[in-house]
């Protein structure tokens, strides 16, 4: 795609960016956007090989030893609320013991899979808590780490149909499009951001992360444009980087122009649909000026 405009001495070309800058790569970004696929990678890199050892992992690093002991998963597994694990106190032997069913043979098939010998209330060593969260579904631990405190979690779904599109809401055609992963900023991320925790910056960087979300389909749905503009033939600024609808990227450019060049100029740019050389198109413009001039000599 080409869009050209002259406004004499200038021309301004818009031009697509064949090497586009990947926002999960080269720009500064909040959010941390992890994600799996067969036959893309997307996102930030990662070594999770699954989501379930990804929330393990998110719920481990806020919890584990030398963090706050009031976490959730041990309140969660004594509920009795998770489908197939639960934390029941064994008064014979004084100790919590975390119970699962594989459900191998039948419902009433549980297991006593880890003890530990103490209460709750002291410092749990690592491998206990790390055991509870094994022993959780996804869902589960999803559920978890949305309450961790100063946690902001988006999920990331993409849509694959003749190109590939991503968002945090969804797609309504469920075949071609399903969720991929995730996008997160922790409290400490927030609080570096913006000094605290509060409800207000909680909503600044929900609104950050669908931002960089925003812009990272722009750079899979191929909206990366450049700008070139030329003063009669010689080409005298040009910037490239823009992600975004057309309309928008037009607004932006007129930051980047000269100050004697007319911001009008933006609101002539025209498509041309056909593969056109910006060479051939100003020696042809150049041409017709001189055609002018020479009629009205």
């Amino acid at each position: 795609m080409l869009l050209a405009a002259t406004k004499a001495p200038y021309t301004l070309f818009i031009v697509d960016d064949d090497m586009p800058l990947n926002p999960r790569e080269d720009y500064d970004c909040m959010g941390k956007m992890v994600c799996w696929h067969g036959r893309y990678r997307l996102g930030d890199q990662h070594d999770f090989s699954e989501p379930h050892d990804f929330l393990q992992g998110l719920f481990f690093s806020e919890y584990s030893s030398g963090h706050d002991r009031n976490n959730q998963v041990f309140a969660f597994l004594k509920s009795g609320k998770a489908k197939d694990a639960r934390l029941e106190y064994n008064r014979s032997t004084r100790e919590w013991e975390l119970k699962e069913n594989p459900h191998w043979t039948s419902e009433s098939d549980w297991y006593v899979s880890s003890r530990y010998a103490a209460s709750l209330k002291d410092e749990i060593p690592d491998w206990f808590l790390d055991d509870c969260l094994s022993a959780l579904s996804t869902g589960e631990l999803f559920s978890l780490v949305e309450q961790i405190e100063g946690m902001v979690i988006l999920p990331l779904y993409l849509y694959d149909h003749s190109g590939i599109t991503m968002n945090t809401t969804g797609f309504s055609c469920p075949w071609d499009s399903g969720q991929v992963g995730w996008i997160y900023a922790d409290k400490r991320r927030i609080e570096a951001e913006y000094g605290k925790v509060t409800p207000e910056t909680i909503e600044k960087a929900r609104q950050v992360l669908e931002g960089e979300v925003k812009s990272y389909d722009y750079f899979l749905t191929g909206q990366c444009y450049g700008f070139q503009l030329f003063r009669e033939d010689v080409e005298v600024d040009s910037c490239w980087g823009f992600l975004g609808e057309i309309r928008d990227v037009q607004d932006d450019v007129k930051d980047y122009l000269p100050e004697d060049c007319d911001p009008a100029i933006v609101e002539l740019l025209q498509f041309r649909y056909e593969k056109l050389d910006i060479d051939e198109y100003l020696e042809e413009l150049r041409e017709e000026t001189e055609g002018l001039d020479c009629e009205v000599g």
